[in-house]
């Protein structure tokens, strides 16, 4: 009796695939390992972003963020690497990372709405921790309850 090999190539999850200036960059899905990280780090997102109001980062999260050591990248992975060296600015690398956590940790509908209020809305992103308008905070809410883009009314500022 033969057993043939199952191909899972179909379910596995793709690569977060991301493109600027013509050139796209591939970020494989974060390992085991790194999605705790990826997590906790939406966690703090959404806290200093001011999407989940009157709360602490308990604990248990703030000991997986203190984990995450320099160099660690654990949502672009080797991503990071190659847009660093293809010249991108530190700020446009660091809105994509931002997209990459909530892309793994939420889903694609989540991360687009969030990128859409963040490129779209009134953001401050001088200091530690970036603001946004309570407007964006609603939208953000309503997007992360299922509304994704849809939930979003696109408005420039």
């Amino acid at each position: 009796m033969t057993v043939s090999a199952v191909d899972f190539t179909e379910w596995a999850a793709p690569d977060l695939e991301l493109t600027f200036g013509g050139r796209t960059y591939a970020a494989r899905p974060p390992s085991v390992d790194d999605m705790s990280k990826v997590l906790a780090l939406a966690v703090r997102g959404e806290v200093n972003l001011g999407i989940v109001s009157g709360v602490e980062i308990p604990e248990p999260i703030q000991e997986v963020l203190a984990s995450i050591k320099p160099g660690d990248h654990p949502a672009l992975g080797q991503a990071f690497y190659e847009m660093r060296d293809a010249g991108l600015s530190a700020a446009t690398i660091d809105r994509a990372a931002y997209y990459a956590v909530f892309y793994w940790a939420r889903g694609k509908a989540y991360a687009d709405a969030l990128a859409a209020l963040l490129g779209l809305l009134a953001v401050e992103t001088r200091g530690p921790r970036a603001r946004v308008t309570p407007q964006a905070v609603v939208l953000a809410q309503k997007a992360r309850d299922g509304g994704g883009l849809g939930a979003v009314r696109h408005r420039r500022t």
